[in-house]
């Protein structure tokens, strides 16, 4: 009754032409224990011989065939392998801060609807975001996935149980044209202005706008060039396809990237390859972004403190959101702010922005 369940356990020794198996468990005093048998000629050998092993552990209540803690470290390697720096974070966070605490040493192949139910229960309570547990759900999905794929799992308990039962309430916060105004008109620093500027008026993300070089600026034709990303000093290429793109700029923007670019030649060594906000190759890091931002609020606040007035702030992604508001408002359709924004296609537009264009049942009524 073992064979499919626990063929993961047999192994073959091409040198030798033999089959050998492994089986790891814990001991009387919990110590984990790991033992290997080799030598069998036919691969049924190795199987009988390894299935009552385990018979044998299972009798004393020691066998554990795949500890969720092992799948998880075995998982997080294959996902960094092939995924962006960016996304193996998120994935190492929810391991460490959620998942991992609460399975451990639990076995895989012993998980069941309700072990799922009860961590979703308890994750409810810690009121999380929507957004940040239906991705959490998605982890935990893939990860037992990987488990079906190359441990022999034959069913995905987490996928039966289903993502949370949540609406998803993502932050969603922009400025408008005057409120940028506002901001920008408290930022003296030129490299400071023009970097806020540019987050702003092309709505590209932070990383995009770190990676960008002076040979990615199509002075003549104005626009910039978007084909990389810069995340925690290290530049790649963007995660999706959608994301290479020229992004036009409006010709007062380009005005001051040409200030700009002659107050950078007088200040510091300059290449056409070098980034445009940083030193040769390396680009300002988030703490300084987020020291730019959070000075600059203070400054308004200590402005408007006499006139018992406060500045709405936003977070650096924010600029991107406040970019598609002004896009939308100035009449933009899905499909030009997706390929603008290098969204995938106007669904993942609508999706986040939406709830922003105007409501056009009364415009509707109009052409009846």
């Amino acid at each position: 009754m073992h064979d499919l369940r626990l063929s993961h356990n047999i192994y073959k020794d091409d040198k030798r032409n033999t089959y050998y198996f492994r089986i790891k468990y814990y001991d009387e005093t919990g110590k984990r224990k790991e033992v290997m048998r080799s030598g069998f000629k036919m691969r049924k050998d190795a199987v009988k011989e390894c299935n009552k092993f385990i018979d044998e552990l299972e009798g004393i209540g020691k066998i554990n065939r795949l500890p969720f803690n092992e799948l998880a470290q075995e998982y997080l390697e294959w996902y960094s392998a092939r995924r962006k720096a960016s996304s193996t974070k998120t994935l190492r966070t929810h391991l460490n801060n959620h998942l991992l605490p609460y399975f451990n040493s639990v076995d895989v192949f012993n998980m069941d609807t309700k072990i799922i139910m009860k961590f979703q229960t308890k994750k409810l309570k810690e009121e999380l975001s929507g957004e940040y547990l239906k991705k959490m759900h998605v982890f935990l999905v893939q990860i037992l996935n990987h488990a079906i794929k190359y441990h022999g799992l034959e069913k995905n308990v987490a996928s039966i149980v289903g993502n949370f039962e949540i609406e998803s309430n993502k932050r969603f916060n922009y400025w408008t044209l005057e409120q940028f105004n506002t901001f920008i008109s408290y930022v003296s620093n030129t490299r400071e202005k023009m970097f806020f500027k540019m987050l702003f008026y092309t709505g590209a993300r932070k990383g995009e706008i770190r990676a960008l070089t002076w040979e990615d600026i199509n002075w003549n034709d104005e626009y910039i060039r978007i084909d990389k990303t810069d995340y925690n000093g290290v530049v790649t290429s963007p995660k999706t396809k959608a994301s290479i793109r020229d992004v036009y700029l409006p010709t007062h923007i380009m005005d001051d990237l040409k200030e700009y670019q002659a107050w950078y030649k007088a200040n510091q060594i300059y290449k056409d390859n070098y980034v445009v906000f940083g030193s040769f190759f390396k680009s300002i890091s988030d703490s300084t972004i987020d020291r730019w931002l959070y000075s600059t609020y203070d400054a308004i606040d200590d402005a408007l403190k006499d006139d018992d007035v406060t500045f709405d702030r936003i977070v650096i992604h924010e600029f991107r959101h406040s970019h598609a508001s002004l896009l939308i408002n100035h009449g933009a359709s899905p499909m030009i702010a997706a390929q603008r924004l290098g969204h995938n296609g106007i669904n993942e537009v609508t999706e986040r922005y939406g709830h922003l264009y105007p409501s056009t049942q009364k415009d509707i009524i109009n052409l009846l």
